[in-house]
């Protein structure tokens, strides 16, 4: 809502005191000190949901702030402000303890002073309590000065066009640039916009030669990206021992689908002890995937002898995580 807007509402529930210092915000001499008045008057915290409370507290917190910042502490008390006068039926619920809200009322009192490490950590505050739109005007700002973590996020928001509009040249100038800084995510997404024509022209070769750079970084995802692209001669020419160099680097390196993919190439091979270890690396990170693959050794004995309560525990699992076929296998046994 914007301020004049909010002047004048807060006008119709009798805040006229408010009313003046909101129309002159912009403007303001003594900002923080007319932030705190008119939530005195007009705020009842005891009555704002989760979101708007940390919001509140953040805002309250601050002592100073650069020049910079400016519009964002105005646009943080126009948020309070709306929620206060014309509360949501959608109340957000966070649990947060008092040292962590403390923290995030640190954070926030840094961020509003420069500090990029602060920027950065409050922007992924806001990510953890689904607030993508907050996040992504604070990794705007930290992206303005350079940050390569700002910049990948960035890039994302661009690319999904929730938060924002979708823009694929800002998505690709954003990992470009990220990438360019040795950001090992941004890299594999860089990397990933030319295997798939993605703002620029498809080129595989390209794609490959990035896809390298980010697996050396440590990206499991560029791992089995590699390891497609040698199985099917994209980018390269076909190589299945490569590939399969690549997918089981990637495996070991955390990627849940190279392990069952691995754990899937074992039992179609008869090796039914490899299967078994494939899938438990993936089920033991959580995926409920593997969870699933597990369960069916265990019921089916790949490599293991048959045991039917070991099945339902790992089928319980992956049905827990939503899982339809773990869930008619369960209803099976």
């Amino acid at each position: 809502m914007e301020l004049q807007d909010l002047a004048m509402e807060l006008a119709t529930k009798g805040y006229y005191k408010s009313k003046e210092i909101v129309k002159g915000l912009q403007n303001s001499k003594q900002l923080l000190k007319d932030l705190l008045l008119v939530m005195d008057e007009c705020v009842r915290s005891d009555e704002l949901p989760d979101d708007i409370y940390i919001l509140y507290r953040q805002l309250n917190g601050v002592t100073s702030f650069h020049k910079d910042y400016r519009y964002i502490i105005i646009r943080d008390i126009a948020r309070i402000l709306t929620e206060s006068l014309n509360p949501s039926d959608d109340l957000a619920v966070i649990y947060i303890d008092d040292d962590e809200l403390a923290q995030v009322v640190t954070l926030y009192t840094e961020a509003v002073t420069g500090n990029l490490e602060a920027q950065i950590e409050l922007a992924h505050f806001y990510k953890t309590i689904e607030h993508d739109d907050w996040a992504f005007e604070w990794f705007l700002v930290a992206a303005q000065a350079g940050n390569s973590d700002a910049l990948y996020w960035l890039g994302n928001y661009y690319f999904v066009g929730t938060v924002v509009d979708q823009d694929l040249e800002k998505t690709y100038n954003c990992y470009k640039q990220a990438a360019e800084k040795g950001h090992a995510d941004a890299m594999n997404n860089y990397a990933d916009m030319y295997l798939r024509g993605e703002y620029v022209p498809k080129d595989e070769e390209k794609a490959l030669e990035l896809f390298m750079k980010a697996a050396e970084l440590g990206v499991p995802e560029a791992m089995y990206t590699l390891g497609y692209m040698y199985q099917n001669g994209v980018g390269t020419e076909k190589d299945l021992e490569v590939s399969r160099e690549w997918f089981v680097k990637s495996a070991k390196s955390g990627d849940v689908f190279a392990a069952n993919r691995l754990g899937h190439e074992a039992v179609e091979d008869g090796n039914g002890e490899e299967a078994l270890s494939w899938y438990r690396m993936a089920a033991e990170r959580g995926d409920s995937y593997g969870e699933f693959n597990l369960g069916l050794c265990y019921e089916n004995g790949i490599g293991t002898p048959v045991n039917i309560k070991k099945a339902k525990s790992w089928y319980q699992k992956a049905a827990l995580k939503g899982d339809k076929e773990a869930k008619e296998r369960l209803k099976g046994l």
